[in-house]
């Protein structure tokens, strides 16, 4: 069954390709997570799902926290304690993961993520945006 909660759409679009990118894969992800709770697949698929995740977090937050370091004015603040609360969630999901009671693990990640997303990208503001143009993001 697919989701589609957060179908990829123009309105998420920072400005940038490479951010849009890291966000459709997010978006993905996170599609992938309903998906396999609303067909119950979590024991087959979701420790797959898992890694995928950890994956995300290690090639995108990692590459974005050296960016961020790079560029004077940038007030990255508000990325770096998300960045941590994902890191901390998926922790806490690692260290309570067992194939008996994963389905609350599972939905409560998910519900996490969904409304991670859009706090998320409303900090995309035009002048962050600018900043990062200015500094070569494309």
């Amino acid at each position: 069954m697919k989701t589609d909660a957060f179908k990829w759409k123009e309105s998420y679009s920072v400005g940038l390709s490479s951010v849009d990118k890291q966000h459709e894969k997010f978006l993905y992800l996170i599609n992938e997570l309903g998906d396999c709770i609303a067909d119950k697949s979590y024991k087959e698929k979701g420790q797959q799902l898992f890694f995928a995740l950890l994956h995300f977090a290690d090639e995108y937050l990692l590459k974005e926290k050296m960016m961020a370091n790079h560029i004077d004015g940038l007030d990255y603040s508000y990325f770096r304690v998300k960045h941590n609360e994902f890191l901390g969630k998926l922790r806490e999901f690692k260290d309570n993961y067992n194939h008996e009671s994963s389905e609350e693990l599972f939905i409560d990640l998910y519900n996490y993520l969904k409304k991670l997303y859009p706090e998320f990208l409303a900090h995309y503001t035009p002048s962050l945006i600018k900043i990062l143009k200015e500094n070569g993001i494309k």
